[in-house]
């Protein structure tokens, strides 16, 4: 039976070595190179596990429990970029592989992922296209028993480290309703070509890049999932996931900068008058309902209810408010934030920003439907 959540001492772990490993490396935000050492020493200590069935060698865990890790990594490390990497990687082994892999694909990866000797990416967005349905080309013709995959992928998520890709391709090019399939792509195949890493000023030190197609053959053994059903199965439900799931390290990432204020108050303001208080209680009060919001949200798709609009909506809106007082409090206090604090608050500001804009495609696309409906 699958572990809705992570247990403390499993929690105080993941905090432990956060401290330890990833606090004390301002490295990771100054250059475009991924810390291999950390990403090695985070499988030896299990960290890899949390997601995977307990039958691959895996924790059991769920996406409660994944949201869980990521907010303790980001309060404790000081980085978002690198547990966007860790988590993103759980949610592509919990959900593509554990569901939609054969017996043959769990029992090849499962357990390798577990222990952190593979890294995953779900390739799916196209250099001018985006992930627009009706945009891809990247194709996939059947010939006789095997398929010949032809395209380019970019901005895939571990992309540069990546043992294995997930390729989602056209199988069907009818304009009417294209229908996609996915293929598990290793690294060392013919005709596949890792591109170069691309430099980014935030989320560092996570890897982003792409992989070019070339009459690259695989066979019909590598389909994951149904074929022609990987839009509907697994695109789509994996961007809702990644949503949800994200909530949990951005929460880390608000933990960790009121954190910082408060230790800067108590460092530097020798007595608290009632309107500091109140507004250190409003943003303490503010954290505990976006913690609460992002364990729900989780806690629903463990439970298979995948919309989570609502609560998502609002979370992105509260952690804007968040961080912008945060910012605030600093200024006006006239307080100087530790060193880690830009970095986290830009990045934090960042992913809040993104799904800000996310949040309003879909709220448009909602009352269209809601106008339609009328």
């Amino acid at each position: 039976m699958m572990k809705k959540s992570l247990r403390n001492e499993v929690l105080n772990d993941i905090a432990a070595f956060a401290q330890r490993h990833v606090a004390d490396r301002p490295d990771l935000q100054t250059g475009q190179e991924f810390p291999a050492d950390i990403w090695r020493k985070m499988g030896e200590a299990g960290l890899f596990k949390i997601g995977i069935d307990e039958l691959y060698g895996g924790a059991g865990g769920g996406y409660l429990a994944l949201s869980q890790a990521g907010e303790v990594f980001v309060k404790n490390g000081y980085n978002l970029g690198l547990a966007v990497s860790w988590v993103y990687q759980q949610i592509l082994a919990h959900y593509l592989l554990s569901v939609f892999g054969s017996p043959q694909h769990r029992r090849q990866y499962l357990r390798a992922l577990a222990e952190g000797k593979i890294t995953l990416s779900f390739a799916v967005s196209e250099p001018g296209r985006g992930a627009h349905p009706k945009m891809l080309s990247t194709r996939a013709e059947k010939k006789d028993r095997v398929y010949v995959l032809n395209g380019e992928k970019t901005y895939l998520t571990n992309g540069p480290i990546a043992g294995v890709f997930i390729v989602v391709a056209v199988t069907d090019p009818n304009p009417a309703q294209k229908k996609f399939t996915a293929f598990i792509v290793p690294r060392n195949i013919d005709g596949l070509t890792v591109t170069r890493q691309m430099p980014m000023n935030f989320l560092k030190p996570s890897p982003h890049g792409g992989i070019t197609l070339e009459d690259c053959v695989v066979s019909k053994r590598s389909i994951l999932g149904e074929e022609g059903g990987a839009w509907r199965d697994m695109v789509v439900p994996v961007g809702d996931m990644e949503d949800v799931v994200m909530m949990g390290p951005a929460v880390g990432a608000m933990a960790a900068e009121l954190a910082m204020l408060t230790d800067a108050v108590r460092r530097h303001i020798e007595e608290s008058d009632n309107t500091l208080l109140a507004e250190i209680g409003t943003l303490s009060a503010s954290l505990q309902t976006l913690r609460a919001m992002a364990y729900e949200a989780a806690h629903r798709l463990d439970r298979g209810l995948m919309s989570s609009m609502g609560l998502l909506v609002t979370f992105v809106r509260l952690a804007a408010d968040f961080l912008a007082n945060v910012d605030h409090f600093f200024e006006t206090r006239r307080l100087a934030p530790p060193p880690e604090y830009a970095d986290l608050h830009r990045d934090a500001v960042t992913i809040v920003s993104l799904k800000k804009r996310l949040m309003q495609i879909r709220q448009e696309k909602l009352g269209a439907l809601v106008m339609k409906s009328g």
